[in-house]
Order: C-alpha cells, then structure tokens, then sequence
C-alpha cells in the first residue's frame, strides 16, 4: 500500500520528537554531573574543605549520569528491538 505525505510526515515529525526526548535526557545527565560538583565546590567554600566535597559531587553526579544513560539505552534498545521484530514481521507477509 502507498503511504500518504500525511503520514510520512507525522512519522517524521514522531521522529524528531523523539530526537529531542533523548537529546534532553542526555543534557539531563551531563547536567547532573555539573551540578553536583558546583553544590560540593559551593559546600567546600563555604566550610572550608576545599577538595573533599567537590569530589563526593563530582562522583554523586557521574553515578546519576550514568544511571540516566544507561535507563535511555535500555529503553533505545527495547525500541529498536521492537521496531526490528515489525520490519522482520512484515517482510515475511510479502514474500508469501
């Protein structure tokens, strides 16, 4: 069946969507990182610590970065792995 320009062009813009969805969650995670090791500077500063709290921020962050990353590859994965079972699906009903 031909595809109508209506419908391309909502999965195009489905698509784009979906771009900035995961563009903002990995932004998210850098994100993180820059802000907690600011508040552990900030901390160090203010009682005078100077590298211990900036430190346990800069970790903190990187541990909620990479726990962000990991959920959207799990989820990117779960999609591609369904997008591919349909591609897979529909090619067998036009060989038939």
């Amino acid at each position: 069946m031909v595809e109508d320009s209506a419908s391309r062009r909502r999965r195009r813009t489905a698509a784009i969507a979906q771009a900035y969805r995961d563009s903002h969650e990995i932004m998210s995670a850098a994100m993180s990182i820059a802000i907690f090791a600011g508040g552990g500077y900030w901390l160090d500063t203010r009682y005078g610590c100077k590298p211990a709290l900036t430190i346990c921020g800069a970790c903190l962050g990187s541990v909620m970065a990479v726990l962000s990353i990991r959920r959207l590859l799990t989820r990117l994965d779960q999609q591609f792995r369904r997008g591919r079972g349909q591609h897979t699906d529909n090619r067998e009903t036009h060989q038939e």
